[in-house]
């Protein structure tokens, strides 16, 4: 979210937005991102 923060007030709205919604779809998936990374870890 800083980063997002960061670009837009350098004037890069644009950019921010694609920031945030990157950062959305990464906690709308959290669970099954967490459980992946699990999954795999067990596989080493």
């Amino acid at each position: 979210m800083e980063l997002s923060n960061w670009v837009e007030a350098r004037g890069s709205a644009d950019v921010a937005d694609n920031v945030r919604g990157a950062l959305d779809t990464i906690d709308k998936n959290e669970e099954f991102i967490k459980m992946t990374l699990a999954v795999l870890m067990t596989l080493e």
